[in-house]
């Protein structure tokens, strides 16, 4: 078994492409004519963008009104220099939930974004004893 890709089950997809292409930058490798998916590449996998509605009436089930309270997930992304990244992403107009920082645990420096429909974007630098 191969891990594939990520899928983000969104409620604003036009907010969600922007943020994910225009302001991280992720490469786009198919988008629809109707702003229900696209699939982005993320490097070793991909990230997927599908309408939460969409989603919904494929399964049968019914569009959920509720809205959750914090984070619904993180996506995170290791990089090669975490405060040059940063400072990009924040030029780009990415919203900064957390400036660079030492992680408590020690073992990375991390930054971290608010990205639409509830989800947030870490970016890591570790410091050679995160365990991949």
């Amino acid at each position: 078994m191969k891990l594939n890709d990520f899928r983000l089950l969104v409620n604003d997809f036009p907010a969600s492409f922007h943020f994910w292409h225009e302001l991280v930058g992720l490469p786009t490798i198919f988008r629809d004519e109707n702003n229900t998916y696209a699939e982005l590449d993320a490097g070793n996998v991909r990230l997927e963008l599908l309408r939460a509605d969409y989603f919904a009436a494929s399964v049968g089930a019914p569009q959920l009104t509720v809205v959750q309270e914090g984070f619904r997930g993180v996506v995170v992304f290791e990089v090669d220099d975490l405060e040059a990244t940063y400072a990009d992403l924040v030029k780009r107009g990415a919203p900064s939930l957390a400036a660079p920082h030492d992680h408590p645990a020690g073992f990375a420096r991390v930054a971290l974004f608010t990205a639409p429909d509830g989800y947030a974007l870490e970016l890591f630098k570790s410091r050679g004893s995160f365990p991949h």
